[in-house]
């Protein structure tokens, strides 16, 4: 028996008729010519996320970014109050221009420019070029016309998005949509723990992100990071609720509490973080005052703290935050 309603359609997928019922070809996820046919018309031309700006606490505050979809690396930097992207190679030779110990890896820092490692040519947080070693050598050189080259860069609700297309053709909330400017308001800001992990997985980045949204694997391949006794899941995995946006789609993942099972119940992660899948075990002091009507699409209540997963079909993660 379901445990939470389904649409009038009988089922969400039949709720979406666009999305059919018939197989699915997975062509699209194995043919090399297709997958750089998306580099070009995605990756390329998408609003991507790339941090946050409490990353860039104070003027010349960076980081960069290896996008390696994109075959691109881009430094993103505060300039007073202005958050700038720019790619991150320097105009004389095409050297990358900002990094640290290994010319590959991300870094971060603040500076008050950035200096190419090779010639010394220097560029302001604007981008300029601020300085040409023996610049009385080169002919007619305006520095004027050798600035780094500027990326797309907008910020939403404190999330940093670039944009690698010359000429953008979508503004950052005309793309986002109104299925996530319509959380806006949740004060993302005042989140003071953040964890964070990184992993390579070989696979088509549809087929990645598929897995991590149908969510029927999740009672078999997740068995063993719980306790034998919990078994709440051991049944299957049901949605309260499934929303797609354009390019963008949302499931609402029931939750539980954690903290109010017994302890040989309580897998080791969650006891050792006070937190997990379903948000920390001791709300923020604003934790009441974001549970106002519409703050959980479906409007079930049903667990302790929910978890939105927001995602576009791009492939890029926008967050996962605990509510």
């Amino acid at each position: 028996m379901a445990r939470f309603p389904k649409p009038a359609e009988g089922s969400w997928t039949e709720h979406y008729p666009e999305l059919g019922t018939g197989l699915v070809s997975y062509a699209d996820s194995i043919a090399p010519e297709f997958f750089e046919l998306e580099r070009e018309a995605i990756f390329k031309r998408a609003w991507l996320h790339v941090g946050r700006v409490e990353q860039l606490p104070r003027n010349g505050s960076y980081f960069t970014r290896e996008i390696a979809v994109a075959r691109t690396s881009v430094v993103i930097v505060r300039d007073g109050d202005e958050i700038r992207a720019f790619h991150n190679i320097c105009r004389h030779r095409g050297n990358k221009l900002v990094w640290q110990d290994f010319p590959r890896e991300e870094t971060s820092g603040t500076a008050r420019q950035f200096t190419c490692k090779y010639h010394g040519w220097r560029y302001g947080l604007d981008g300029a070029c601020a300085f040409v070693q023996q610049e009385g050598e080169f002919f007619d050189l305006d520095k004027a016309d050798y600035g780094l080259v500027p990326v797309h860069c907008e910020v939403w609700a404190g999330f940093i998005f670039v944009n690698l297309d010359r000429e953008s053709k979508q503004p950052l909330r005309a793309f986002l949509g109104p299925m996530i400017t319509a959380i806006e308001d949740f004060p993302f800001d005042q989140l003071t723990a953040r964890y964070g992990f990184r992993a390579e997985v070989p696979a088509n980045w549809k087929v990645f992100m598929d897995a991590l949204q149908e969510q029927y694997h999740a009672p078999i391949v997740h068995r063993s990071q719980r306790p034998e006794s919990f078994d709440a899941h051991a049944a299957g995995f049901e949605a309260p609720h499934y929303q797609i946006d354009g390019p963008h789609r949302m499931f609402n993942s029931p939750g539980i509490r954690p903290w109010e099972l017994p302890e040989d119940q309580i897998k080791a992660s969650e006891q050792l973080l006070r937190g997990g899948l379903f948000g920390p075990w001791d709300p923020p002091d604003f934790y009441e005052a974001t549970q106002i009507a519409g703050m959980r699409p479906g409007g079930h209540e049903r667990g302790g703290v929910a978890l939105f997963e927001i995602w576009t079909s791009f492939g890029i993660q926008l967050w996962e935050c605990g509510w």
